[in-house]
């Protein structure tokens, strides 16, 4: 089970350094591995079923198969909402599709399209790729589907200013298969979205962030596409065994950012980025793209000062990009 947990990982480099060195991986990273991957959901729940009787039957895996038990019973909570939309006339799903452009650098919005149900949901992606699958490449798009309760107060609805917000965000593909789930945490007027990615989930959530050995070393130059949640491919150059990495921006300049926490290419804060891009790294196979000559040009002795640079160099991120990311959340 653990080497069908593994191969959900489709960088080549640090899928064969995992299943080579499973030492390496505790509960918590296979957690991480199967949450992050882009698979369906119900199979994600199937794995983490599976984790937790391997874990009830474990001595040293304590307290992990509790952790993906809570999992299991998000997933369901989740799952089980989209049940009782349909004829309920306090309930409304809204959908919508992206597609990445790589030329814009982050996601064209096609909707929203409000339905009464998951099922009407489900047969209006199907109309919709067959419509349109013939003239665009839906393989870089994805659907956002949003649960609204009519009966919420709005008032109660930060960063909204007024406005109902979703008490649940369901990410598909084009075809409509849910592959990550959020639920809006309970509580106080505010709180932010309780989102499952990867194997930790909670209100201090942020990001499609995944923590696993890798065996990428400063100086590596990677190739990452993570179509259809960014633009790709996309180089950056490895900064340190934390993966923090330097790519180039939009104007060709020096950026800074990490690897696992998704902010390595040009326009990463304005996508809607649920996959790590652990996930589908690769080194760069020589000869190199014409795109990598600036970075393949820093020499292993600049690394650490043009990453200190940077990082210092950094403006204060604007509030309206905290807002974003809550909505894409």
């Amino acid at each position: 089970m653990h080497e069908e947990i593994i191969n959900l990982i489709e960088s080549p480099e640090l899928r064969e350094h995992l299943l080579h060195n499973p030492q390496l991986l505790s509960g918590d990273h296979y957690m991480q591995i199967v949450g992050g991957a882009p698979v369906e959901i119900i199979r994600k729940r199937e794995l983490l079923g599976r984790l937790v009787a391997d874990g009830c039957n474990s001595s040293d895996d304590t307290p992990y198969w509790h952790y993906r038990q809570i999992c299991i019973d998000y997933i369901d909570d989740c799952l089980d909402a989209l049940k009782v939309v349909d004829g309920n006339k306090k309930m409304l799903l809204v959908s919508e599709i992206s597609f990445i452009d790589s030329e814009v650098g982050s996601a064209i919005t096609h909707g929203p399209f409000p339905v009464a149900s998951w099922q009407a949901a489900l047969a209006a992606m199907k109309a919709y790729a067959d419509k349109w699958s013939e003239m665009t490449d839906l393989s870089s798009s994805y659907w956002m589907i949003e649960l609204f309760n009519l009966a919420n107060d709005p008032s109660c609805s930060y960063p909204y200013d007024g406005f109902l917000q979703p008490d649940y965000t369901y990410y598909a593909n084009a075809s409509g298969e849910i592959q990550y789930i959020c639920r809006e945490e309970e509580g106080e007027c505010g709180e932010v979205l309780d989102c499952i990615v990867g194997g930790i989930f909670g209100p201090w959530f942020k990001g499609a962030y995944v923590d696993l050995p890798t065996p990428y070393r400063k100086g590596d130059i990677l190739e990452i596409d993570c179509r259809p949640w960014a633009p790709g491919p996309c180089y950056c150059l490895v900064a340190n065994s934390k993966l923090d990495c330097l790519y180039l921006d939009a104007d060709g300049q020096i950026g800074c950012g990490s690897i696992p926490y998704g902010s390595c290419f040009a326009g990463w804060a304005h996508t809607n980025l649920m996959l790590s891009p652990v996930f589908r790294a690769r080194r760069v196979a020589r000869p190199l793209p014409e795109a990598c000559a600036t970075l393949q040009a820093i020499e292993l002795n600049q690394i650490d000062n043009l990453l200190e640079e940077c990082a210092s160099s950094k403006e204060e991120e604007p509030i309206w990009l905290d807002i974003y990311r809550h909505r894409a959340r």
